[in-house]
């Protein structure tokens, strides 16, 4: 598969969370993992060296993928990218809860994560206090290189009215 059409899914596990430990950790890894388990339409704006925008769709047992073009098909489902994440749960890091907003109108926690692994992530995800759902994220990724290592990246979920993207199969193989 096109390594592109996989950015939005490595940066999602990259930074989505792999922390274990303390009771907020177990509260933000709960919501990460039920993305997988439900319609989820995430769309992320990356900042830094260069501006990208990606979506990811989950339904019905398979992930959809635009980045910066047409849908594609990914070859991994869900329950792969699931049982991925689920390993990676045993990474350290340390989670905080920062306090109650509203956020899209719906009441939400807002927890401040810190991962340290190959790469230094500083996270803040908002977690929904009625359907433990994420609702939006934000990250920093410090990829060592100087100031054009560093990349900003925003994710808003939503879980209503998600429908399969028109999708435009891929020649390569």
């Amino acid at each position: 598969m096109n390594k592109l059409l996989c950015l939005p899914i490595v940066i999602f596990l990259a930074a989505a969370l792999p922390v274990r430990g303390a009771s907020a950790c177990d509260a933000v890894v709960a919501a990460v993992m039920k993305v997988f388990q439900v319609p989820t339409h995430m769309y992320m704006a990356e900042t830094g060296g260069r501006t990208r925008n990606a979506e990811t769709i989950y339904l019905n047992g398979a992930t959809y993928v635009r980045v910066g073009g047409p849908w594609r098909k990914s070859q991994i489902p869900p329950k792969t990218l699931a049982e991925s994440k689920k390993e990676s749960e045993d990474k350290m890091g340390t989670c905080s809860v920062v306090h109650d907003e509203i956020v899209g109108g719906e009441p939400a926690t807002l927890y401040k994560v810190h991962n340290r692994s190959e790469d230094a992530v500083d996270a803040q995800i908002w977690v929904s206090k009625l359907r433990g759902l994420p609702l939006k994220q934000s990250y920093d990724l410090d990829l060592g290189v100087g100031p054009r290592g560093m990349t900003h990246t925003e994710i808003r979920y939503e879980y209503t009215n998600v429908t399969a993207p028109a999708v435009t199969e891929s020649t390569r193989k």
